[in-house]
């Protein structure tokens, strides 16, 4: 028998089937999880969110009437409580693209970082990518974040776009072409990852970002995620390098990310928001 689509658990958890609203809730968390990651940067920041978009996701699902899939209203309430929600101190702290650029810039070593194995190498090379171009999404503003998140890395169609942001198509259009616009100027001449005769490369931002505090080699932030490790595809790097458009090519290597899954925090405390729906 077919596993139930999303749209199917969440008519049954309105009629009060609690088994489908918390199978809806365990599928939903990780695609919530990995929106806030990429808008916020840093998973306590993220877990965060995801508790407070799912909370909304459960007590309003009575309103969900099923004229778009339930995934794109998943994605309107999530977007439009991370646009505004309260300022996080990582956002003060990137100071826009050109002051974002100047320090890769300024830090870039000339040689690759000497770790003690190739583990800790593999690790700090991985927690290092994630930051940096996590960091980059953070030189926009959080109305261009958003689009470009839902334009470029999910591959949302404009008109999509734009219903989830409560905008007009051609607004939406305009804010993916200036998020794209400030994307080039972090990436053009720069970032090893979408061409390799740029000078960056991970490795040699491992030392500056360890002097700098950005990264603490016994609590890397997303290396205990998992997957940070794993070195991108040949073909990921193949289809980058293709694009005209350096800021469709970096889109290609955040789509090349883990498959963030969301923490245990977020269903503990999604379970004690709700405790008489999730128990």
């Amino acid at each position: 028998m077919a596993e139930p689509t999303l749209e199917q658990l969440a008519e049954q958890a309105t009629r009060g089937d609690r088994d489908a609203l918390e199978s809806l809730c365990r599928e939903l968390q990780h695609m919530v999880y990995r929106l806030a990651l990429r808008f916020f940067s840093t998973p306590e920041d993220a877990e965060d969110a995801t508790q407070e978009i799912l909370v909304k996701v459960v007590t309003n699902l009575g309103s969900f009437e099923g004229r778009s899939k339930l995934t794109t209203w998943v994605y309107t309430i999530a977007s439009r409580h991370l646009v505004r929600s309260r300022r996080r101190a990582i956002e003060s702290s990137v100071q826009g693209s050109e002051a974002f650029g100047g320090w890769l810039d300024r830090n870039l070593a000339t040689h690759d970082y000497d770790a003690s194995g190739e583990a800790e190498y593999k690790l700090l090379c991985g927690d290092v990518r994630i930051s940096c171009t996590y960091g980059m999404l953070l030189c926009l503003s959080r109305d261009l974040r958003i689009a470009y998140l839902l334009g470029d890395l999910l591959g949302m169609p404009d008109r999509e776009g734009a219903e989830i942001l409560d905008i007009s198509p051609a607004a939406f259009r305009q804010r993916l072409a200036r998020a794209r616009k400030t994307m080039r100027q972090i990436i053009s001449g720069r970032c090893g990852l979408v061409s390799e005769t740029n000078p960056c490369r991970c490795s040699r931002q491992i030392e500056s970002s360890l002097s700098h505090q950005i990264l603490d080699p016994e609590n890397l932030r997303h290396a205990r995620s998992g997957g940070v490790t794993a070195p991108i595809s040949t073909s990921v790097l193949v289809r980058a390098a293709e694009q005209l458009d350096h800021a469709e090519a970096i889109a290609e290597i955040y789509r090349s990310d883990p498959e963030w899954l969301a923490p245990a925090g977020v269903w503990a405390g999604l379970q004690k928001a709700c405790p008489d729906l999730l128990g």
